[in-house]
């Protein structure tokens, strides 16, 4: 029997108290707890994409140091060729130029000797050897000087693609900082080179419309 009676109140369970409006029954301690929700399968792994790949690839570090090596060497002993081939270059061109090209003719000069020089530093600071002396090599002297300055830009813009492979070889900081100067110093020069190129020879191509 229960305890209290509650007859204004309809509908009152026989255990003599009342569930509440949500379903919880305090003094019902039998009750069972929902069972919680399987987690959720987790989707297949994704198949490993497979990239494209270069034909040939000299970017990949250690594999491209021995061919950057070469092509260090390649570049110190090709030093007295290129000097002396801009040497008779003036010459050639000496009755066209004026002061200002002169300057621009002896800047690339003491350029190339100059790299010359940080090429040889980086090679040693990485196989501890000295290159030897350059070879006094001859070299090839244009017809003319329209003829010179032209080779002069091509042999420029070829040197900046063989240094830039070289660069992809270098780890240390202070090398890639060397090559970044050197590749940059090859294209001012060709810059400079298509400047002269267009002041003395272009009008012999295209003369002046009159």
């Amino acid at each position: 029997m229960a305890y209290y009676s509650y007859p204004y109140i309809h509908n009152v369970p026989a255990h003599g108290y009342m569930d509440y409006w949500n379903g919880y029954n305090p003094y019902n301690t039998m009750r069972e707890m929902p069972m919680p929700m399987p987690p959720k399968p987790e989707p297949p792994p994704m198949p490993p994409v497979k990239c494209p790949q270069p034909d040939r690839d000299y970017y990949t570090y250690p594999a491209n140091l021995d061919e950057a090596l070469r092509m260090i060497e390649e570049a110190v002993m090709g030093e007295t060729g290129d000097v002396k081939f801009y040497e008779g270059l003036i010459k050639i061109c000496e009755k066209m130029c004026d002061k200002e090209d002169r300057g621009i003719f002896e800047g690339i000069i003491a350029d190339e000797h100059k790299h010359a020089q940080l090429f040889r530093t980086i090679y040693c600071e990485i196989t501890g050897h000295v290159l030897p002396e350059a070879p006094e090599d001859k070299a090839k002297i244009p017809k003319t000087c329209c003829e010179g300055l032209k080779e002069a830009i091509f042999d420029e813009l070829n040197a900046v693609e063989r240094y830039r492979r070289i660069l992809y070889a270098m780890q240390n900081r202070r090398h890639i900082n060397m090559l970044v100067e050197i590749i940059t110093d090859e294209q001012k020069h060709a810059q400079k080179l298509n400047y002269l190129y267009c002041k003395h020879c272009c009008g012999e191509k295209y003369p002046p419309k009159k």
